[in-house]
């Protein structure tokens, strides 16, 4: 027994020596694949980004092309392993049969990715409403979205989710318009109002000179009368420049004696008739 043990641990050794230049390039082969799939993913992705302005695109690209050079440098290792391509491909096509009907919310998640880089609704940095969530988006990679809400919280998104979500991209253009609504009382100087409203919105620095800023009265309450200003400014300056307005707009009505009418109940006591 104990022959037959050093005979076989012989033919080992003999077998592991005259196999070990083949281990030896394959891993040579698998830690330059790696590094080569790597750096080739990088610089293109730099290409891309540098040709198209487009984050989402060169990220996107850079992941698609790692893992491509990366399989073709595990099937050229195996390869050079002795193992037949033939065996390879019916492996993998096996195994990424097998790998589809047990991961199929995941490859769902990777063509809505695909989707979503190729239509471009979006990209990095953009202020975005995807369904009832609304963020900057971090990053968009090949199985899900990063967004930042407002209140900084971060949110994870699968991108299966988005493909059949209504999406907003708030700042695609570089300006929005704004309409604010003032309620003034009934017996108010219209004119008075209206000169007001022009006013402060030549004076506010964040409202652009065109197009030209809308002033006028909107509607008739039962017990106020609306004016809207309706003006253009830059899509980063949105909630600023509602914040600047109507806090202008009320220290003049203030100061102009406009008054804002607010909610009033009036009550009426009957005195009952003294018997006769």
């Amino acid at each position: 027994m104990e022959k037959k043990f050093l005979l076989m641990l012989d033919k080992f050794e003999v077998w592991f020596f005259d196999f070990l230049p083949n281990i030896i390039s394959a891993l040579c082969i698998l830690i330059f694949g790696y590094y080569l799939s790597k750096i080739l993913g990088k610089y293109i992705s730099k290409l891309i980004i540098k040709a198209t302005k487009d984050e989402t695109l060169g990220g996107f690209l850079k992941n698609v092309i790692f893992v491509a050079v990366f399989i073709l440098t595990i099937i050229t290792a195996l390869t050079n392993l002795g193992v037949k391509t033939t065996s390879i491909i019916a492996v993998l096509g096996t195994a990424g049969l097998a790998i589809a009907l047990s991961l199929k919310d995941s490859l769902s998640n990777l063509a809505s990715g695909i989707l979503i880089v190729v239509l471009r609704h979006f990209k990095k940095d953009d202020l975005v409403m995807l369904g009832s969530i609304t963020g900057v988006v971090q990053e968009i990679n090949l199985f899900q979205i990063k967004l930042t809400t407002p209140d900084n919280q971060l949110v994870i998104l699968p991108n299966s989710m988005i493909v059949t979500a209504p999406i907003i991209n708030i700042n695609a253009n570089p300006t929005r318009r704004v309409d604010l609504t003032f309620s003034v009382a009934y017996n108010s100087d219209l004119e008075m109002v209206k000169k007001i409203l022009e006013e402060e919105l030549k004076n506010e620095e964040l409202v652009l000179n065109d197009p030209a800023p809308l002033v006028g009265v909107e509607v008739l309450n039962a017990s106020s009368i609306d004016f809207l200003a309706r003006f253009w400014v830059h899509s980063k300056e949105v909630v600023d420049a509602k914040l600047d307005l109507l806090q202008k707009v009320k220290t003049r009505f203030d100061k102009e004696g406009i008054e804002i009418p607010y909610n009033k109940l009036d009550v009426n006591f009957n005195a009952p008739l003294k018997a006769l």
